[in-house]
């Protein structure tokens, strides 16, 4: 019976559903101002101060404490009487930004033209065993990239486009992807013989 009455108090209840957003609705997308706890609309001053400061020490890449916002002018009393409302005043300008996983074209470009061979693009989609092999190939067109930056001359700028052809097919990318990457590269490339001609 003591379990019993344990496990349900234990338990805890239920969100209530205007708290709950719609289905399938992130609650951090949806505005604050419509929601239940946000209060009339008109912020405290202090609350607003003390939002800015805790996203400041937040920015730095710490927690804030009761420390912190004390050595930055708030009392005890304020810390406790506006830190709900400046938390709710931090989630409705909180933004998610989630970065994509793996190098989209123009960074594939950018990799390419350094050709550091540290650096090698990656795509999402790119399992060990096929990284492993496009870590070969990329190497070897860091090499001719390196030659051709030497000696930038037709013979060296083809070599190296057909070795990072080999690379990209190495890659998950779509034709036109592959395309707009030598594209780019050769164009840079055919301009650095240019000059070398006419130096």
């Amino acid at each position: 019976m003591d379990t019993q009455n344990r496990r349900t108090q234990t338990t805890a209840s239920p969100i209530p559903v205007s708290l709950a957003g719609k289905p399938g609705h992130r609650f951090s997308d949806a505005r604050r101002d419509q929601h239940p706890e946000h209060g009339s609309g008109t912020r405290h001053p202090r609350a607003v101060q003390l939002a800015d400061a805790l996203r400041e020490i937040a920015g730095c890449g710490e927690g804030a404490t009761d420390k912190d916002m004390s050595m930055l002018g708030f009392s005890v009393g304020e810390i406790i009487a506006f830190l709900p409302e400046a938390k709710l005043i931090l989630a409705e300008s909180f933004v998610r930004d989630i970065a994509p996983i793996g190098d989209r074209v123009p960074q594939i470009i950018e990799k390419a033209l350094a050709s550091a061979a540290h650096i090698m693009p990656k795509t999402a989609g790119l399992d060990s065993a096929s990284e492993d092999v496009a870590e070969t190939e990329w190497r070897r067109y860091c090499i001719a990239r390196s030659a051709f930056k030497l000696d930038p001359w037709w013979s060296q700028s083809e070599r190296c486009l057909a070795l990072l052809k080999t690379f990209l097919k190495k890659l998950p990318l779509l034709e036109r992807e592959t395309n707009r990457v030598l594209y780019a590269i050769a164009a840079a490339q055919k301009a650095d013989v240019h000059r070398g001609e006419h130096a």
